[in-house]
């Protein structure tokens, strides 16, 4: 004979049970008080499923967090978060929460490590590996909280090694991308453009990917910050005649006849692009320099939109304006410092 004792939620899904030899008064005794625990937990609330219902309603968590409440994150980070959840969930989507051991995070990694493309070609994502497992560790810890376990398995999990490429675009290296976007027009002069207003303007991608023509004013561009969890002052960047070339030559691209008018870089159709549709145009623009750099023999390597906001950075520290942390909207220069100064060499005047 075997005693049990459990709690079995609105969902008919068994929050938890636990049960021992009827024999056994002392375990019997044991687990009626660890019921009576686990009850007064607020066990309504916590998921069940595993760790895939665990990741959902971590996210369902974060976005009903208030606006002000510093655990939020980011809209853009939150969109990057459900792309890398994706992952984690086609791997370790079908195991319960408590089946999640320190050992199944270091495989993930090393699968990471030794991971090949659709072609069979090795396609090592050390630094994709290290954020997934990262926000691993931030949704097993809001399980702790919920009561689903005791300890996070991936707490202190120790990280793969990555090189990031300190990347600076030379002037040469923009404006071909631009010649290129000029002369094969359309999508491409729309991405050619947008890099080199991310680089004008200091800015992100999300940001000048999502700008939209009510953001254009007579005195400049009026750029809100991509990052913020809360809405914080904008910053005007003033036009200068490049700044105001290159949007006029955005703006007069011609899109298709039932096409929208509310986004600068918006994709031929007048919508937002996605962040496919944005890397496959840019792939288009940036084979074309690539070829035209190598018939007329010149250095030419393949840029981003993330690349162009450390150009604009170095540039304007190169050019000693005092306004490059307001206008990157970073509350100090410790970030400037740390991740956008690309500049090759620094000037100084001698002590004396």
């Amino acid at each position: 004979m075997i005693y049990s004792i459990g709690y079995k939620m609105k969902s008919g899904v068994w929050a938890f049970k636990f049960a021992c030899p009827v024999t056994d008064a002392h375990e019997i005794k044991a687990l009626r008080r660890r019921a009576i625990e686990e009850s007064a937990r607020g066990i309504e609330d916590r998921p069940a499923g595993g760790f895939k219902a665990l990741v959902e309603a971590w996210f369902t968590w974060q976005e009903a967090l208030p606006a002000n409440d510093k655990r939020k994150r980011a809209s853009s980070t939150i969109a990057e978060n459900k792309r890398e959840a994706e992952m984690l969930k086609s791997v370790w989507g079908h195991f319960g929460v408590q089946e999640i051991t320190r050992t199944m995070g270091y495989d993930y990694l090393e699968t990471c490590l030794t991971s090949v493309d659709k072609d069979g070609k090795p396609r090592p994502r050390p630094e994709k590996g290290n954020k997934e497992m990262a926000l691993a560790r931030l949704i097993l810890e809001f399980g702790i909280r919920k009561g689903l376990l005791d300890s996070n398995p991936l707490a202190e999990l120790e990280k793969l090694q990555t090189h990031k490429e300190r990347r600076y675009v030379t002037d040469e290296e923009m404006a071909l991308a631009v010649e290129m976007g000029r002369k094969f027009g359309g999508a491409r002069l729309i991405v050619a453009l947008a890099l080199r207003t991310a680089w004008l303007c200091v800015r992100r991608s999300v940001e000048v990917r999502g700008l939209t023509r009510d953001a254009i004013k007579e005195t400049g561009i009026l750029w809100q910050d991509g990052k913020a969890k809360t809405k914080k002052p904008p910053v005007l960047i003033e036009w200068s005649p490049e700044l105001r070339a290159t949007i006029d030559e955005a703006l007069a691209i011609k899109r298709d006849s039932v096409a929208g008018t509310m986004f600068v870089f918006g994709n031929m159709r007048g919508q937002r692009y996605t962040k496919g549709g944005w890397k496959a145009m840019l792939d288009d623009l940036m084979r074309e320099c690539v070829k035209a750099a190598a018939e007329r023999k010149i250095a030419f390597q393949k840029f981003s939109l993330q690349d162009c906001r450390p150009k604009g950075v170095s540039d304007k520290l190169e050019a000693g304006h005092t306004d490059t942390q307001d206008a990157t909207l970073h509350t100090d220069g410790a970030m400037i410092s740390r991740v956008y100064d690309r500049r090759q060499t620094k000037k100084a005047t001698p002590a004396a």
